[in-house]
């Protein structure tokens, strides 16, 4: 392959080639099971919602979430990720530099990581890649803080100038040089280390096709359901129908209280 996969329909075709290279003990890709950020990212490529009617109910049972969940299941089931949680790996950069598998969902913080940890004789056959969506290039989550000011604050002007420090591509180009953090300021990436770093370009990329999680205080709970359905629907207790039914009624179950104060407000 001379480019990493684009396409859904790419990625499987090389996680099938690397699976038939690796043998029976290797693996293409590792996706712990007990990590919902995978699935999620999935999840968020389609059109349909997670959340739907204001997040007032589950929405696991449309058509693009089933096909998510399919996609993401057939990669256990044809052999391409092991069923195993972090704690089952040792160590994910010693078994990625011995081969045990080839893809790894995570974010910048481990571009740090894989220098540091890789054997020196490795450093030179890796690389990331932006995610691949179910057409073309895909979307993914993208992590971080919101800075904000309290509109009871007694310091506002102190803090809005603080909010401008932070915001200065030089004070961001420095930020990531001391914590690997990535700045969201397009400006910031065009000078400095930043700018030549060769692992970091992919996520600069990314950083175009973003999407966030449901804006629900109760998505983390949800966010843990789809996490242990999921494992379940991967070791076959549960069809993907099943399961995309089962979250729904899990969600709709967690969200009880955010409809009966949302219908309390008369409003959306």
């Amino acid at each position: 392959f001379a480019a990493p996969p684009r396409s859904w329909i790419e990625w499987q075709q090389m996680l099938a080639a690397i699976k038939a290279r690796a043998g029976p003990d290797r693996y293409s890709i590792l996706l712990p099971l007990n990590e919902f950020e995978p699935l999620l990212v999935l999840a968020l490529q389609q059109d349909e919602p997670l959340l739907r009617d204001d997040g007032r109910f589950g929405n696991f049972e449309s058509p693009g979430f089933r096909r998510t969940l399919q996609f993401y299941v057939e990669m256990f089931r044809r052999g391409w990720a092991p069923p195993l949680t972090n704690a089952d790996v040792s160590n994910v950069w010693s078994e990625f530099a011995r081969g045990y598998f080839s893809f790894y969902v995570t974010g910048p913080w481990n571009i740090g990581e894989f220098k540091r940890r890789l054997p020196p004789e490795r450093q030179e056959s890796w690389m990331t890649a932006p995610l691949p969506g179910p057409e073309g290039p895909g979307a993914s989550i993208a992590g971080g803080s919101s800075l904000v000011v309290f509109g009871a604050s007694r310091v506002k002007a102190a803090a809005r100038q603080w909010i401008e420090y932070l915001s200065q591509p030089d004070v961001q180009r420095r930020f990531h040089d001391l914590t690997g953090d990535l700045p969201p300021r397009r400006s910031a990436w065009t000078e400095g280390r930043l700018a030549e770093d060769a692992y970091a370009r992919a996520f600069r990329e990314q950083l175009e096709r973003v999407k966030p999680a449901p804006k629900v205080p109760e998505w983390e709970r949800i966010a843990n359901e789809l996490r242990l359905v999921a494992e379940r629907t991967v070791h076959g207790e549960l069809s993907v129908d099943q399961a995309a039914t089962e979250l729904d009624a899990r969600a709709d179950r967690i969200l009880e209280k955010r409809r009966w104060l949302l219908s309390r407000r008369g409003g959306p």
